[in-house]
């Protein structure tokens, strides 16, 4: 199957890699206050790419404030390490019973808090009752801006139809305390808008594509999304890219494409797929697609043969299911890295502009979607 030219994604990582290089070696202290950073075209041997990519990447360092350019003379850092004092930071992950993923990337988080002198405070609930979830996270800010904590780290509350008006109120509170929000994974608006936040997430255009162009590939002859209602943006953002790859293969999404639905629904369940084609689901995350899998089972259901699985995360239990599950996995070290790295900006730049940072996994693929024959 013939893809879209992705040179140019080529070229916006290469700029984010020296940005984020850059940008953690002065945090870090290893480019002091006052001292000259690599010429343009040392940076553009150092990463193989082109002097206006390098370019590209110190003007955001430089609307970051943390670097001064002089013409004629060279580019300065401009940092004086007031950050590398005992700040407290609060960490809000009020989902983490439902989604997983936030587990290994707040434990790499507590890692790099310790090595640099910073303190992280957690506050999570680990209930699947959504009220208890929702009361949680307002007594957890509350808390937070009485600790009076340099900033937060705030995965927003979903899958729940209160989560709109309960995020906002809790980024209001922080607002008005002036305390800085980094947000993990997910926005607080409906894509394609924007907040004012800095965003530290995965890149979910490339998840719906390369999952979609994976189970196409496999030879299904029907790829569907499946996600629970309330879901967060980031699922809107897969859903976009998964009908995009679906028109591009000439599979002209319709209607049905998209179910909005809970897994362990068996007669829903039973009713998508009691057709005779040869079908695949692709999840807005593995706890569905683990529960899809269970409910497919009690259907006697033949996982990967008749029904094709995958879903994002790549959390511990994907690998030991029955049927083992083909997913995305996150960089959770990477996010948990650059989560901190932007905080620590925003604390030094108030001002900075909005920065929005998508990072790219990689698919593994497993037995879920590797049918006996690829034959249509």
């Amino acid at each position: 199957m013939n893809t879209p030219d992705i040179s140019a994604a080529n070229e916006k990582t290469k700029h984010r890699q020296i940005y984020e290089y850059l940008h953690k070696a002065i945090v870090q202290g290893r480019y002091k206050n006052g001292e000259r950073l690599p010429s343009e075209v040392d940076l553009a041997k150092k990463f193989k790419t082109s002097r206006p990519t390098v370019a590209r990447s110190l003007s955001d360092l430089h609307q970051s404030g943390l670097i001064v350019r002089k013409v004629g003379s060279g580019t300065y850092v401009k940092f004086k390490g007031e950050l590398c004092g005992a700040k407290t930071f609060g960490l809000m992950v009020p989902g983490l019973g439902e989604t997983e993923i936030f587990e290994p990337i707040t434990a790499y988080m507590s890692y790099i808090a310790e090595k640099n002198n910073l303190s992280l405070l957690w506050g999570r609930s680990v209930s699947e009752d959504a009220e208890a979830r929702k009361k949680h996270a307002r007594r957890l800010a509350e808390r937070f801006i009485q600790q009076e904590v340099d900033g937060v780290f705030f995965a927003p509350l979903e899958l729940t139809s209160e989560k709109d008006a309960v995020n906002t109120r809790i980024l209001q509170w922080f607002e008005e305390a002036h305390i800085p929000v980094v947000l993990l994974d997910r926005d607080v608006v409906p894509f394609p808008q924007r907040s004012r936040y800095d965003l530290v997430g995965i890149d979910n255009f490339h998840i719906g594509s390369v999952l979609t162009e994976h189970m196409i590939e496999c030879g299904y002859e029907r790829v569907e999304f499946l996600s629970r209602p309330f879901s967060a943006p980031t699922v809107d953002m897969r859903i976009i890219a998964f009908q995009q790859m679906l028109r591009h293969a000439g599979m002209e999404p319709n209607a049905d494409s998209v179910r909005w639905a809970q897994p362990e629904d068996i007669e829903f369940i039973r009713s998508i797929t009691s057709d005779a084609c040869k079908k695949a689901f692709i999840c807005a995350n593995d706890a569905t697609a683990a529960i899809l899998m269970h409910t497919l089972d009690q259907l006697q259901i033949n996982i990967p043969d008749e029904i094709g699985v995958a879903g994002v995360d790549d959390i511990r239990y994907a690998s030991h299911l029955r049927v083992p599950l083909t997913t995305y996995r996150q960089p959770f070290e990477e996010l948990a890295n650059v989560a901190v790295e932007t905080m620590l900006a925003r604390i030094a730049s108030p001002a900075m502009p909005v920065r929005s940072t998508y990072l790219r996994g990689e698919l593994v693929v497993r037995q879920s979607t590797m049918p006996t024959s690829t034959s249509r």
